[in-house]
């Protein structure tokens, strides 16, 4: 087997309706840390998690800095997380390294249960979202197994959707619930100050993400971890 000398790359995964241009600030960030990047964009609102998966894969592959033995990481922002775990899952990365996931849909988020269930609603969100967009309801059943990587996850609560309180319950960030954003097997768990469309551009966000991969924990109280 070769040694895993190689420079360690962080993948960056953008959300559904996003660009990579959300993640610039964060790519910058790791880079001047000594990481290898790869922001990906991938077309989220025309494939499935697992054919969205597979998008990814080639990405990686096909990146000049990446080779059989580097070590892959992983932060992501809203439907990138669950990209990333059906990537995971489906390919089992020769060294795979830490993940962590800004607002995740870890078991779905009953805003696209309203949006997929709501008759008048329910053929645009179809059309607007595509594929990956229906895998994000509440009772959609994943293919991934279990979760057994070091895995952060950071969820916000604050709010700026007009709609969130009639549709969602408890803390939660506008489009995500925060105990949706759990999961079994995760490793860490914080709920910061920040709305689920701008997350990603929070300096205290994205610190957190650059302690998570250096350190496999958030940087706060014990006492404090949810």
């Amino acid at each position: 087997m070769t040694d895993n000398n190689n420079k360690e790359m962080v993948v960056l995964l953008h959300g559904i309706f996003r660009s990579k241009l959300d993640m610039h600030f964060l790519n910058n960030l790791f880079a001047k840390n000594g990481y290898s990047t790869l922001n990906i964009l991938y077309p989220s609102r025309e494939q499935n998690l697992e054919d969205l998966s597979d998008f990814v894969h080639d990405k990686i592959i096909n990146s000049p800095d990446y080779t059989e033995n580097t070590t892959l990481n992983f932060v992501t922002h809203s439907m990138g997380g669950l990209i990333t775990r059906y990537y995971i899952a489906r390919r089992k990365p020769k060294y795979l390294g830490k993940v962590v996931m800004l607002g995740p849909p870890n078991t779905g988020s009953e805003f696209a249960d309203w949006l997929s269930e709501t008759k008048v609603l329910a053929p645009i969100f179809k059309t607007v979202f595509g594929p990956a967009g229906q895998q994000m309801t509440t009772h959609y059943a994943h293919i991934d197994g279990d979760i057994t990587y070091p895995l952060g996850i950071i969820a916000g609560n604050l709010s700026i959707n007009p709609l969130a309180p009639w549709v969602l319950h408890g803390e939660h960030d506008g489009i995500v619930p925060v105990e949706r954003t759990k999961i079994e097997g995760m490793t860490d768990h914080i709920v910061m100050s920040a709305t689920h469309s701008f997350m990603m551009f929070n300096a205290e966000v994205m610190e957190q993400a650059l302690h998570f991969l250096k350190h496999s924990t958030f940087k706060r109280d014990d006492s404090k971890k949810s």
